[in-house]
């Protein structure tokens, strides 16, 4: 066997050990406490938080007096998107 032809299937050996390490590990949300549910997320902002021009769907009285961020909002859905549920904006409104 050539020396090239050693190198090279050591390489794609060594590939197919990393490609395999990588996907045998799963999925899993990325979750830092506050942003598991709304349980903990009403600690910090008691009324959610929505985006700046945000309005309330509902059919009785909308919240009006939750956090307006932009930022923060996103950064919450993006950890977790069953915060905002409805799609309305406001991630865990309550009145």
């Amino acid at each position: 066997m050539h020396l090239s032809t050693r190198i090279g299937t050591a390489i794609a050996a060594g590939a197919l050990v990393l490609t395999a390490g990588a996907t045998a590990v799963p999925a899993q949300a990325h979750t830092t406490g506050i942003h598991d549910n709304c349980t903990k997320f009403n600690k910090r902002f008691p009324h959610g938080v929505g985006k700046r021009h945000a309005r309330d769907r509902t059919s009785g009285t909308p919240v009006r007096n939750f956090k307006r961020s932009n930022r923060i909002y996103k950064r919450a859905v993006s950890h977790n998107s069953d915060l905002d549920r409805d799609r309305d904006r406001i991630a865990c409104e309550q009145a």
